[in-house]
């Protein structure tokens, strides 16, 4: 026979505040009747139970007469060196107990002598969890010689916390507890043993008996027998902030009904639907029911799915609130400004959550400070990474550089999760997780590229929950953001990189420099709170310094080609006839690319109309899709445009045609170049920009100092003009392509970004 229980749970019994607002307010640690939790322990299935109010026993009483119940609390108790301050749950007292136990609560070696006298098991509750801000490493060794039974589970502190008081359990040998009694002058230890429990820590009434204790037999003797034999077994969920949130929303919530304040949707969500009058249960609870369905998307199941129900309402009901907002044509004013109300109180919800992921946070740095001066120097870390990026799936040299690492991390089993937004929901993998979008929509002057925004809250959870250790920011967009404020939040370390130079897209596409400017200095702002800039190449670290980033924060990294896709056998003669049927094997002169403003164009398609000028055979193409393409279709007939090409297609592209012409002056990078280059091309690029650094003027091909087409049109004619100098140039363009390995530079990409802190999936 097993049993169950759990070990740690406070009623409205446990009347101290807790904490100095909370106090000032009147507000108790718990409004939970008694009688209400003995019932819930047992319908979720608990064989014994008990309360652990702080410092009182009254709840116990008053369920005593109950079966299965026996009487037990959680003392607050303190170092008498230096005040700190630790819980301890005394199981199995008596009311005598009680009144003495009361006196010894400012000295806990008088405390666990008194408990050891009278033979009460007891329990140090939540080890890590420093209560007044004075636990340290001598503490945790303290109490290693003082309890032989540890609260390793408990269903309001999180999994690192779970994981470290584990680790420091096992870790401790009968060598380190004699080191310490040496130390310490003490050791009042019984066992060789710990016995390990878990309990809930619920306050709100919503996780009693998730979190909970497994033992052998169903009594309280066989329980205590168990901690005895140390064959006790922590079970059920670790804390998560989310949860913690909701218990403090329903604590606030039940604060303001003893007040008088009646909120029907707030009694729905929070569990306390008998409160309501049996007319507005007929009438009004089925109305109230229907709406938290409407904005939810689905019904839950009360018992079991509290928490989605909590969490999926406060999340929806912004995103709900908004769609209201753009259905209201008929000019209603006081309907409008209602909705506007809600809208602004639906932050509220956000607020509570905020600051308990902020505490959270604190929390858990304080823990793995304790561990580390615990452990010698021994830092926890699980080698984690949250690769934030707004582009995965898309066309573009961001989204590729994503797939390389994607593919990278999954053959070599990188500890690394990117998380990505999007309209349609994947399976979850071991390297990817896609977060729903509240909101989509097209990108000004990117119509086919979809700005996709989640709930900040969703993804907030899941990276507290799995306890990175380093964020990477790989895009400035909406989840980069998101990135930021989620690292400054949970206080993780934070790595960005500048992969596209948007101040000057934004300063193009505008015309004006004002923009540009405020732009970069927002960038610059950023960069500077971050751990880590990563710049594609040594022209943009310039670019970084010189627009305020700090030099310390700029660290430069490289990335290379596949040269095995990208090869000169992949040349087919005809190639070109699929996408022109008037081509005659003529040279081919190619841009691989976005079809925007941005790069360029208008002086690419300039050099092509002087070449045409000059009538001297050789056909243009441009391989790539975006906001120009329908315009240069129309205008340009003769230039080649087969639209987006990939793989060996792509590959084909480039081995067919005889030089790669890119005037881009924005390039972070230039993939493209290395790809031109690994192919065979000879390549002609601009001096702005970072493409010059990804060859060699003179020897893969020509740089050109201005933007004049002419001077673009006389380095193309120089190189079809002279086979000898073309065949060079591909040669020696193949070879400095083939010194990038591709794979060698993205692991030292991976090393950079993580802070050397990436692991591998056992």
């Amino acid at each position: 026979m097993q049993g169950t229980i759990d070990l740690h749970l406070h009623s409205s019994a446990s009347q101290s505040s807790a904490g100095f607002f909370s106090g000032k307010l009147g507000m108790q640690e718990s409004y939970q009747a008694p009688l209400t939790l003995y019932h819930r322990l047992k319908a979720r299935g608990m064989s014994l139970v008990t309360l652990t109010d702080h410092n009182a026993i009254a709840g116990c009483l008053e369920i005593g007469h109950l079966p299965d119940v026996f009487v037990s609390e959680e003392i607050t108790v303190a170092f008498p060196e230096d005040n700190c301050q630790l819980h301890v749950i005394a199981l199995n007292i008596t009311e005598a107990h009680h009144r003495e136990i009361q006196p010894l609560r400012k000295n806990i070696y008088e405390l666990v002598d008194y408990l050891q006298y009278q033979q009460i098991e007891h329990i140090l509750a939540h080890p890590l969890y420093d209560m007044n801000g004075t636990l340290d490493r001598t503490h945790i060794e303290r109490c290693l010689l003082l309890f032989d039974n540890w609260e390793i589970l408990n269903g309001t502190r999180s999994r690192l916390s779970r994981n470290l008081t584990l680790q420091i359990v096992q870790r401790t040998t009968a060598t380190d507890l004699e080191r310490y009694a040496n130390q310490y002058g003490f050791n009042k230890r019984q066992r060789a043993t710990i016995a390990m429990t878990g309990g809930s820590d619920d306050h709100g009434g919503i996780d009693v008996g998730q979190t909970f204790t497994r033992f052998a037999g169903e009594s309280c003797d066989d329980l205590l027998q168990s901690l005895r034999l140390a064959t006790t077994e922590p079970a059920g969920q670790p804390g998560s902030a989310e949860r913690l949130s909701h218990m403090v929303m329903g604590i606030t919530y039940q604060w303001m009904q003893e007040r008088g304040a009646a909120y029907p949707l707030l009694d729905a969500l929070f569990g306390q639907e008998q409160r309501l009058s049996w007319p507005q249960r007929i009438f009004g609870g089925a109305r109230l029911g229907k709406f938290i369905q409407q904005v939810c998307g689905r019904d839950y199941d009360l018992a079991n799915e509290r928490h989605q129900l909590i969490h999926s309402f406060t999340t929806q009901f912004f995103p709900y609130l908004i769609g209201e907002l753009r259905h209201q044509k008929n000019g209603d004013m006081e309907q409008l400004a209602m909705i506007l109300g809600k809208i602004v109180l639906s932050a509220v919800p956000t607020a509570f959550y905020l600051s308990t992921y902020w505490q959270r946070a604190i929390e858990k740095r304080r823990s793995r400070q304790i561990f580390q001066a615990l452990t010698g120097g021994a830092k926890h870390r699980e080698g984690k990474v949250a690769y934030f990026t707004d582009t995965i799936d898309d066309i573009n040299g961001v989204a590729l550089t994503s797939r390389k690492l994607l593919a990278l991390c999954q053959r070599h089993k990188y500890n690394m999760t990117f998380l990505t937004c999007g309209t349609t929901l994947l399976p979850e993998t071991p390297h990817r997780y896609q977060f729903a979008a509240l909101f989509s929509f097209p990108l000004p002057e990117y119509p086919e590229l979809t700005l996709n925004i989640p709930h900040f809250l969703d993804l907030l959870e899941y990276v507290d929950q799995e306890n990175f250790d380093v964020i990477y920011a790989a895009t400035p967009g909406i989840l980069g953001l998101y990135a930021f404020a989620i690292a400054s939040i949970l206080k993780i370390p934070y790595v960005t990189t500048f992969h596209t130079d948007f101040p000057a897209y934004i300063g193009r596409y505008t015309g004006d420099h004002l923009c540009e400017r405020l732009l970069w200095s927002a960038y610059a702002v950023l960069c500077n709170q971050a751990d880590r800039v990563l710049a594609p190449s040594d022209t943009y670290a310039k670019v970084l310094r010189s627009n305020g980033v700090k030099r310390k924060r700029i660290h430069v990294f490289r990335r290379g080609v596949n040269t095995e896709l990208f090869h000169p056998d992949k040349r087919q003669k005809d190639f070109w006839q699929q996408f022109d049927a008037t081509y005659q094997g003529e040279p081919v002169i190619l841009y691989v690319g976005r079809v925007a403003r941005e790069k360029n164009l208008e002086v690419w398609l300039q050099t092509h109309e002087l070449w045409q000028q000059t009538q001297r055979t050789a056909k243009f193409v441009i391989i790539g899709d975006g906001p120009l393409l329908k315009e240069i279709k129309q205008r340009y007939p003769a230039v080649i445009t087969p639209g987006y090409l990939r793989g060996e297609m792509l590959a084909a592209a480039y081995a067919s045609a005889q030089v790669f012409f890119f005037p881009s002056t924005t390039e972070t990078f230039g993939n493209v170049i290395l790809e031109a280059q690994a192919s065979g091309l000879p390549v002609v690029v601009a001096a702005e920009g970072a493409c010059q650094e990804n060859m060699m003027h003179g020897v893969t091909g020509t740089v050109i100092r201005d933007q004049n087409p002419f001077s673009y049109r006389n380095a193309l004619q120089n190189i079809l003009n002279q086979p000898d100098v073309a065949r060079s140039m591909a040669l020696q363009g193949r070879s400095f392509a083939c010194s990038r390995n591709e794979e060698k530079l993205l692991k030292e990409m991976i090393t950079l970004f993580s802070l050397g802190r990436i692991a591998t999936q056992e």
